[in-house]
């Protein structure tokens, strides 16, 4: 169903230069990390749209179809900017209603 799914990975040691002494490292890694992975996929490969997922994550059977339809209003609202399946508050006693979509800020 899914044809353009496509694996990146991204290893990189190189010593990382804070900008201020007691700065997380990791900070600097993550934020690095993320350029690299954002560039590839929308500089180098020129898509529209893409999904980002961390290596360590399981996904519903939905997940890619629940995607598909957040592409839909991105396409059609200039006011949103991204479609996230995070969801802090998915716990049992805080969810009502299981096909409910919530707009933040």
């Amino acid at each position: 169903k899914f044809p353009r799914i496509r694996y990146m990975q991204h290893l990189d040691d190189s010593p990382v230069e804070k900008q201020n002494p007691g700065e997380q490292e990791s900070y600097y890694r993550i934020a690095r990390h993320y350029g690299w992975a954002l560039g590839k996929v929308f500089e180098d490969e020129a898509v529209e749209w893409a999904v980002i997922l961390e290596d360590d994550l399981e996904v519903a059977p939905d997940f890619f179809h629940y995607m598909a339809a957040g592409a839909d209003l991105l396409r059609r609202d200039p006011t949103l900017w991204t479609v996230t399946a995070w969801n802090d508050n998915g716990l049992p006693h805080l969810v009502a209603d299981p096909e409910a979509v919530y707009r933040s800020d």
